[in-house]
């Protein structure tokens, strides 16, 4: 009692205590989901420039304006990132300069004459490609009246006001950028210097590929210094984390194909039993096969069996047999000589195909304009007079040259197999249509094709799918490094090592793989800071077939490397650049022993002959015969005619050169020209690069794999 005292009469000071054993057990519940994996213990996905971005508004963007773009989430993703950290970097400039963009002119791009390329493309109807005005007005007219609006269209808007005010800035700073663009004279004439200075020069290359490479050994300082020597190449702005996974794949076995096979075998029974076109087309459709109403030439049958086929009498089948991982059967429904393509005209009657009154009238309709055809009255004049197809009434009905594809499967039915000069009733979709065959013409008199397939795709049963599985579950729990991994995959069929390029840490894809969220988790479990060199994630990532949604594929993945930000280490890249590394190694050792006074002692000496290349510019980027060698294209230019150059190491060999003549350019032409000329073609790339490089220069801080 004495202790319950003592609890009220200090009542505030055990709330506090309470309170600060709440705190620091919050605390430590963000500090150990932070050192577990990357758990998100804020809603700011990264910063621009001190402007946060902030995972809720992220979601929203997601969520209501690229809910129907149909991309994949990853890529989509990357887009809204790269819009929030523009649209940052746009406001911080566009404040500094005041650049704003008021309500009413949004309202103008939104309704107005001026109306944004992002309203014409999200508002324009996909059929005719026409802006959908009158939706539009409804929408401004909402707008402006303050009426209620369904709640994820108002979000869509919101999101849809934020895309065009963002491009809007940008196109104001573009506009201010390009503006400012001069060209100076001195400029100008340097310009149409370098573009009509002119230089022919014999040379003679050795190519890499002829030079002996013994002796020469690529040790880890040579790498580095050529990744330092190039580090615009190689240099890395963020750290990258190398992958070599394991691939079990999940193949069909022998027992599933003769499963399979089987199958088809009763379905091709089950095909024969039909006894109507209907019925085959029905029964092909539903058994992963088909049946068209068109004819086609045996170059279009299955390359497998394509003489069996095309022996079949209407009414025969062939099969099963395999093509392109499916087992196919095929029946011959009909085999004739048809033409290639008709010509013909007709008559319309308007009809509900799903009303025989309908349809009854329209025949009559049609039959009796027919009599009328057949006592003598023009067909352009029934046309006119009678035809519901407005789009050849005027002409008399005529349809004009049209192959099968073209017409519906009753109009193409009677065009192709009626004979010239034939008139047929033919009831179609659109109604009830008199028809008369004007013309057919025949490329060839070699017969078509009317076939029924049914197919069943040659895929692992789960049985076999389980069997993988097993088998590389069995792997990685007697195996946690990735050196024991290989040497228990030495000898198993099916099994395939592979690395993957440098990954980010928001990469999605991971090399052949196809990129899902598999890959993610891949790449978010290299970056998780528990993660070392050597490890074995204890996951097994499973991959579909896109097409068949079967498991086909159980990866193990393990990390190679880690690359920090700047130049990478030798060991980690010594795949993608040691035979770089060891062309230059071997061509410095080859220099050093050529030696020639002239052009043709430095051919003979390789038994090479000299080569000319002709009317060669300082500005040329492709040197013709040569290729793109900028080394080789400066010494042309700055060695003297009739000298010779010393040997230059270029990127598919070792050349030496030697000027035979130069045309110096005269004095510059149309300088007014030529300074616009030049202006314009910088002014068309501020568009983008402006955005581009504002970015590289901004501090910018991305969290997004915390949060994806």
């Amino acid at each position: 009692m004495a202790l319950i005292g003592k609890i009220r009469k200090n009542f505030w000071f055990v709330l506090i205590l309470l309170g600060l054993a709440l705190a620091a057990f919050i605390l430590m519940d963000m500090t150990s989901a932070g050192n577990a994996g990357g758990a998100p213990t804020s809603l700011t996905m990264g910063s621009v420039g001190g402007k946060k971005i902030d995972y809720r508004a992220f979601q929203t963007t997601e969520s209501a304006y690229f809910r129907n773009s149909g991309g994949d989430a990853f890529s989509t993703r990357k887009t809204i990132w790269d819009f929030y950290v523009q649209k940052a970097l746009l406001e911080n400039e566009a404040e500094d300069l005041g650049l704003t963009v008021s309500k009413d002119e949004l309202m103008d791009l939104q309704f107005g004459a001026n109306q944004s390329e992002i309203i014409r493309r999200n508002w324009s109807n996909p059929q005719t490609g026409q802006l959908d005005q009158a939706s539009l007005q409804q929408f401004k007219t909402a707008i402006e009246n303050g009426e209620e609006m369904n709640p994820e269209f108002r979000s869509y808007w919101a999101e849809q006001e934020k895309q065009i005010v963002k491009e809007q800035l940008e196109g104001k700073l573009n506009t201010l950028v390009s503006k400012s663009i001069y060209t100076p004279i001195w400029m100008a004439e340097e310009s149409f210097k370098m573009d009509n200075t002119k230089v022919d020069f014999n040379y003679v290359k050795v190519p890499f590929t002829s030079i002996d490479g013994s002796g020469v050994t690529v040790t880890d300082e040579a790498i580095t210094q050529f990744m330092a020597d190039n580090e615009d190449e190689y240099r890395v702005d963020e750290e990258t984390r190398i992958l070599e996974y394991v691939s079990f794949n999940v193949v069909p076995s022998a027992a599933d194909s003769v499963a399979i096979y089987d199958q088809v075998n009763a379905m091709k029974a089950e095909l024969m039993s039909k006894g109507t076109t209907e019925e085959d087309s029905l029964y092909a459709i539903a058994n992963n096969g088909s049946c068209s109403h068109l004819y086609g030439s045996g170059d279009l049958m299955p390359l497998s069996a394509r003489e069996q086929i095309k022996s079949l009498e209407p009414g025969q089948s062939y099969g099963p047999f395999a093509e392109n991982g499916v087992y196919l059967v095929v029946k011959m429904i009909d085999k004739r000589s048809i033409p290639d393509t008709v010509a013909a005209r007709h008559i319309l009657k308007n009809a509900d195909i799903n009303n025989p009154i309908s349809v009854a009238s329209a025949r009559t309709f049609i039959d009796s304009i027919k009599r009328a055809y057949v006592s003598g009255t023009p067909f352009d004049t029934l046309s006119l007079r009678h035809s519901d197809d407005a789009s050849n009434k005027a002409n008399g009905g005529d349809l004009g040259r049209f192959t099968q594809e073209r017409m519906v499967p009753e109009f193409a039915t009677a065009s192709f197999q009626g004979r010239t000069g034939g008139l047929y009733t033919v009831t179609t979709q659109f109604g009830v249509h008199l028809l008369e065959v004007t013309d057919r013409v025949f490329n060839d008199n070699n017969p078509k094709y009317r076939i029924a397939t049914v197919a069943q795709p040659i895929k692992p049963s789960q049985d076999s799918q389980d069997a993988a599985y097993d088998k590389a579950t069995e792997i990685i729990s007697n195996n946690t490094e990735i050196a024991d991994v290989k040497a228990a995959i030495a000898n198993m069929g099916g099994v395939s090592v592979q690395s993957s390029a440098p990954l980010t840490s928001n990469d999605y894809a991971v090399g052949t793989l196809p990129p899902n969220q598999a890959t993610r988790d891949m790449i978010k479990w290299a970056f998780d800071p528990s993660t070392e060199i050597g490890d074995v994630s204890g996951d097994i990532f499973r991959f579909t077939d896109p097409v068949q949604y079967y498991e086909n594929n159980y990866v193990l993945v393990s990390l190679n490397s880690i690359l920090p930000k700047g130049i990478p280490p030798a060991s980690a890249m010594r795949s993608t650049v040691e035979s770089r590394v060891m062309d230059k190694l071997k061509a410095e050792k080859f220099i050093a022993g050529w030696n020639f006074n002239n052009i043709n002692e430095a051919a003979s000496s390789q038994g090479l002959s000299v080569e000319t290349a002709s009317d060669v510019g300082s500005k040329t980027t492709l040197i013709p015969v040569i290729g793109k060698e900028p080394d080789v294209l400066t010494a042309a230019h700055q060695t003297a005619v009739q000298g010779i150059s010393k040997p230059i190491i270029g990127n598919s060999g070792v050349y030496v050169l030697s000027p035979i003549s130069k045309a110096e350019a005269g004095a510059a032409t149309n300088l007014p020209f030529l300074k616009k000329s030049l202006s314009g073609t910088v002014q068309s790339q501020v568009d983008f690069n402006i955005i581009k490089n504002m970015t590289k220069r901004a501090d910018v801080k991305d969290e997004r794999s915390t949060f994806f």
